[in-house]
């Protein structure tokens, strides 16, 4: 099967790919090994052909629009299409793990900056957007970051210097 204008479909191991070949069979389904991945690959005849030209039409689409992604809905199913960003693994695999990492190390700082807020409106008797923007104005000032700052509000019993200045004096 040539390789060029072919729709291949990874599948995370060789059974899930023969069990997609054995439902795409009316395709004439072939598995490809390329590397670690196993994909079932077809080529298009007339009625796949028109997919094709959708999905490369929307392709060019979220290009040209620099989205990162578009749902395609086909009667009660949503799909997810993907755009490699520049700079990002080209992979969807890739990207999704990258998006995960980048949304945990998010939650992560966002919980430490909220235990941060609480403990120090409970120590000044603030409300928690004074709290927030004495760590903000403190991080600032001290050129470090707010994680950082917040981290150290909630380990130490003292409030750090520059942030207990900031409530004590409002």
């Amino acid at each position: 099967m040539t390789h060029g204008q072919s729709i291949r479909i990874e599948a995370s191991k060789r059974p899930h790919a023969e069990s997609l070949q054995s439902v795409l069979g009316d395709f004439a389904p072939e598995l490809v090994q390329i590397g670690q991945s196993w994909q079932v690959e077809i080529l298009p005849g007339p009625e796949t052909q028109a997919a094709l030209d959708l999905f490369h039409t929307l392709g060019s689409w979220l290009e040209s629009e620099q989205r990162a992604s578009l749902t395609l809905h086909l009667d009660e199913r949503a799909y997810t299409l993907l755009r490699p960003v520049d700079g990002q693994p080209d992979g969807s695999t890739e990207f999704l793990l990258e998006r995960i990492a980048q949304l945990q190390t998010a939650l992560d700082s966002r919980v430490v900056i909220e235990r941060a807020k609480g403990v120090l409106a409970e120590r000044y008797g603030v409300g928690f957007d004074e709290a927030f923007e004495a760590l903000r104005q403190a991080a600032r000032s001290s050129r470090t970051e707010l994680k950082a700052v917040a981290q150290r509000t909630v380990d130490d019993r003292q409030t750090p210097p520059g942030i207990e200045r900031l409530l004590v004096t409002s």
